[in-house]
């Protein structure tokens, strides 16, 4: 449904808007579903003391979560259908085959601008493999949080998607989409550590303490928003990249477009979460470890390697940012050529 955007206007910052719509909702979602996880689900027990590593609340938390995307599938289907008579249609004649279907995607895979979002998006996606796979470590092992904690720790995601909700867009409008999603970016990995540097130098409140996990929430909330900002922000970077893009080869290929980028989070994305495991196994972390018992010198190990890691990688992913070449005026210009051309 992302790829429909493109289709759905071409107007510069109503993509943006509508982006910002869509992870709005993407994330109220995923965060009511973790919610039900912390809240509900992943309860502490006689044999499992720790909630979140009771194996019985991730059963019944498998089967809601497929309960719940095919029913988002069937809505967000249905609620979009009436837009196929106004849909932009194909080209009447158009040789099918595997081999003509080879030659145009690489002719649309090969576009510049969005070679540049796609490389920039697999080591997002290295990044954010790598943070999903450690972060029930930091919350469980570095900050020692309860379920019920890590339960009002999760909640300031919804907060977070309100102000990128309305954050993105504006910022969009004023410096362009580019220039805001490096400036986001940027702002994310300077800010996202802070409260573990702050931890090792011992500035932090101490584990259990009410104001930690009020100084937590505070940092997640923003944190959390500049990166669903730089996810609104380079996603409709990718929706003006169609029009370049039909310049060039005279085919719309929004679906290609978003389509391998979702291919390439869900594939890198394990790549990080590996990567995570070889961190672990490097500092010697424990099997079967219980908060509280975990040498120190390890969980210290765990934070001095994860975060220099983490920060490269979207160092990397926001360098290759600056080298997309579609502004606000190179998109009205490309938008111009198409309405002039035959």
């Amino acid at each position: 449904n992302t790829s429909l955007i493109s289709e759905l206007t071409d107007d510069y910052d109503d993509r943006t808007s509508m982006m910002g719509i869509r992870y709005f909702f993407g994330w109220w979602g995923g965060l009511s579903m973790s919610l039900l996880a912390y809240g509900f689900l992943l309860r502490p027990t006689a044999d499992y003391p720790v909630g979140v590593l009771n194996p019985d609340g991730y059963r019944t938390l498998g089967m809601v979560a497929a309960c719940v995307i095919v029913v988002s599938i069937l809505v967000s289907s249905l609620g979009t259908h009436r837009n196929i008579p106004h849909l932009k249609q194909p080209p009447p004649k158009r040789r099918f085959g595997l081999i003509p279907a080879i030659r145009e995607m690489k002719e649309t895979l090969s576009n510049r601008s969005f070679l540049v979002l796609f490389v920039s998006g697999t080591f997002s996606a290295m990044a954010a493999g790598l943070s999903a796979g450690l972060n029930i470590y930091f919350v469980t092992y570095f900050w020692e949080l309860t379920s019920v904690q890590i339960f009002f720790l999760v909640m300031t995601g919804f907060l977070s998607a309100v102000i990128a909700l309305v954050f993105a867009p504006r910022l969009s409008a004023w410096l362009g989409k580019k220039p805001a999603a490096v400036t986001v970016i940027f702002s994310a990995i300077l800010f996202g550590p802070v409260p573990i540097v702050l931890r090792l130098l011992d500035v932090l409140p101490p584990n259990g303490s009410p104001l930690l996990l009020l100084a937590l929430m505070v940092f997640q909330t923003f944190e959390v928003a500049l990166i669903i900002s730089a996810s609104i922000l380079t996603s409709a970077m990718v929706a003006d990249v169609v029009e370049e893009s039909e310049l060039a080869t005279g085919r719309r290929s929004e679906g290609v477009f978003f389509a391998g980028l979702s291919l390439v989070g869900k594939a890198v994305a394990g790549i990080g979460v590996m990567l995570s495991t070889v961190i672990l196994s490097v500092i010697g972390f424990p099997q079967d470890a219980q908060p509280g018992a975990v040498d120190p010198e390890i969980i210290t190990n765990l934070a001095v390697v994860f975060v220099p890691v983490l920060s490269s990688l979207y160092l990397i992913s926001a360098f290759l940012v600056t080298a997309f070449r579609i502004s606000r005026a190179t998109h009205e210009e490309n938008l111009q050529k198409l309405a002039g051309s035959p």
